[in-house]
């Protein structure tokens, strides 16, 4: 067990900015060879990436937290499980035993990897407020607060942007994160193979992992499939595996190009692992391959030494306990350590530590204001009932609210993509309304949507969203449109391919439909009508609701109207065939029975062109 010496914990933390400085924090708590890292964002979201082997949830990371001032009552906001081996998780369930609840959610890479270990994590995990692990999606962020941000960006072999990498090995299942605060970036990636592209330059060689850290540092840097990084690359890199040399390629190096770099390791390994090797840390880290290492050498940290050691371990990296990285991401970022070195010298002053570095992406004051758009419903709809409300928004550092406006009037803010609002439209009055978003950052800077402009329209009857419409031997079938409510005793008619003044002008000659038609035009999917056809009418269920009717004469040119809701549809005795001049578009359904909605009319006019004013009609008999 590791003892926390208090002085030295103490004289580290006066380095530590308070929370109440919108600081990130990121720390590496020293669990030898293993892995733990908390992240504390501006705003106090505490998120846990692993915590160490079994024994080190007791021994380490708890008093770590306690110390720092988490207290169980305090609990946790999210855990983060890179990969489901040991060294990582093995602690986690002790931390969670320790009293320590967590609110929001826990991450897994979703691999089916069993031991356990994961047993154990999968039933303490369960216990708390957040429930089971779930699979960390690609995409996926967690605020941090005044525009910070965690971003999934690989797992399970998954890669964001749309890219993929065939992975077997669990250490390739791992998680990837980016952590950005302003012009600070910091990116962890658990175990996560290199491959071998490098071996004839840096000398590493691994047998069982694949290179996934290529396809993720190409997918976010500039030019990539989902870029996040500039092209000066990030800040703080976490060296993949403990420095094995399976892991931090150079392509991980040259693009990420970090100013420092971080290595969880210690004693506890198997005997000939030498972690880290020297092959990582002197030829990649301290870019002493130079025919492919092309950047500048990064300030390596680590944990304390590995054990037991061999003529392949390098010493190079300075061994000094648990890290803290801190930043306001506006101009620098500072590293502090305090010492606690189990295994090998404690380096702290050798590495001039606390220690501050300039950000690679230095910004000024932030006067960039975000952008946003709604998405969602279309500009001119008809809306009824219930409405989703959606809207993008993208701002330079981060957005951290959405609002949605409806007629100038605040409604509604979400505070996480994808933004959306449900929008109750029977609390709002018939007729016209704008509806518009606004995006914040954390500076308050503020983008608006350009208007969008609804009719809400909740008139009573019977909604027929995504019922069907079957018509036979033309084989047609025509789905309602989201939001069709057909009103009480009214009518809905479909037409083939012409506008509703076209259709009011051919067959009412100019009279306007009555108020309780709804009218839609198929553009020339519904119906075709050329004799001999018949429909049938389907819900959004897929149950039948009215028909099949009978069919019209085989030489068309008639109007097939029914003389009451209540006869069988099925019936020639039902209906009456006249000419298509007698069609009665909009109007003279019978007397009915509250039969519902029902098939009442199919007309079809002669003569050329005319096909275009081909309709079925539907009839709400309510009463």
């Amino acid at each position: 067990m590791r003892v926390l010496r208090l002085a030295a914990l103490s004289a580290f933390l006066l380095f530590v900015p308070s929370s109440e400085a919108q600081q990130l924090q990121i720390h590496y708590i020293n669990v030898g060879w293993g892995g733990s890292v908390l992240v504390i964002g501006p705003d106090g979201t505490k998120v846990l990436m692993e915590a160490g082997n079994t024994g080190d949830g007791t021994n380490e990371v708890v008093p770590y937290l306690q110390f720092i001032g988490i207290l169980p009552a305090n609990g946790l906001d999210y855990t983060i499980v890179g990969h489901q081996h040991c060294d990582h998780l093995g602690g986690l369930d002790e931390v969670i035993n320790a009293g320590y609840n967590v609110q929001v959610k826990n991450y897994y890479n979703g691999s089916s990897n069993t031991t356990t270990c994961v047993t154990q994590w999968n039933t303490a995990a369960a216990g708390t407020t957040a429930g089971a692990p779930v699979v960390a999606t690609v995409g996926e962020q967690i605020l941090l607060g005044n525009g910070a941000k965690l971003t999934f960006v690989a797992g399970n072999g998954s890669i964001i942007g749309g890219g993929s990498v065939s992975v077997s090995d669990e250490n390739d299942r791992s998680i990837a994160v980016l952590i950005q605060y302003g012009g600070f970036d910091y990116l962890w990636a658990s175990d996560l193979g290199g491959g071998n592209i490098d071996t004839d330059c840096t000398g590493r060689f691994t047998s069982s992992q694949t290179d996934v850290e290529t396809s993720v540092i190409q997918a976010i840097s500039p030019g990539g499939a989902f870029p996040l990084i500039s092209a000066g690359g990030i800040d703080v890199l976490h060296v993949n595996h403990h420095g094995s040399e399976s892991s931090t390629n150079k392509n991980w190096m040259n693009l990420s190009q970090p100013a420092v770099a971080v290595i969880s390791v210690g004693a506890g390994q198997t005997t000939g692992w030498d972690l880290p090797r020297k092959d990582v840390v002197e030829n990649v880290l301290l870019a002493q391959a130079t025919a492919c290492i092309t950047v500048p050498a990064a300030f390596v940290l680590q944990t304390e030494e590995g054990a037991p050691a061999g003529d392949l371990t390098s010493l190079a990296g300075f061994s000094v306990g648990n890290i803290t990285i801190a930043t306001d991401g506006q101009s620098s970022f500072t590293v502090s350590a305090d010492g606690q070195v189990n295994q090998g010298p404690n380096e702290v002053v050798a590495a001039g530590l606390p220690r501050t570095f300039n950000l690679d992406d230095v910004t000024g004051p932030d006067t960039e204001a975000p952008t946003t758009a709604l998405t969602s419903p279309a500009d001119g709809a008809t809306v009824a009932g219930t409405v989703n409300v959606t809207a993008t928004a993208s701002d330079n550092v981060g957005v951290t609210r959405v609002e949605f406006h409806l007629d100038d009037v605040l409604q509604s803010t979400d505070t996480t993509a994808p933004y959306e609002w449900s929008w109750d439209t029977t609390t709002t009055g018939n007729g016209s309304h704008v509806l518009k978003s606004i995006a914040y950052d954390a500076a308050d800077n503020f983008g608006t949507s350009a208007p969008l402009t609804v009719t809400v329209n909740n008139v009573p009857g019977l909604d027929i969203s995504n019922w069907r419409l079957v018509q036979a031997n033309s084989t047609q079938t025509f789905f309602f449109p989201a939001g069709t409510v057909i009103p009480d005793n009214g009518y809905v008619i479909i037409a083939r391919n012409a506008t509703k003044a076209q259709f009011e002008a051919f067959w009412l000659g100019g009279t306007p439909l009555p108020s309780n038609v709804v009218y839609i035009n198929s553009a020339d999917t519904m119906p075709v009508i050329n004799g001999d056809e018949h429909y049938t009418l389907y819900n959004a269920g897929g149950a039948k609701v009215d028909g099949k009717t009978v069919t019209m004469d085989a030489s068309a040119g008639d109007s097939v109207q029914r003389k009451d809701p209540c006869l069988a549809a099925g019936k020639r005795t039902s209906w009456n065939v006249f000419p298509a001049s007698s069609a009665t578009p909009g109007s003279g359904a019978g007397a009915g029975c509250g039969k519902g909605a029902v098939i009442n009319e199919f007309s079809d006019a002669l003569g050329t062109g005319n096909f275009i004013y081909e309709f079925v009609e539907l009839h709400y008999d309510k009463d």
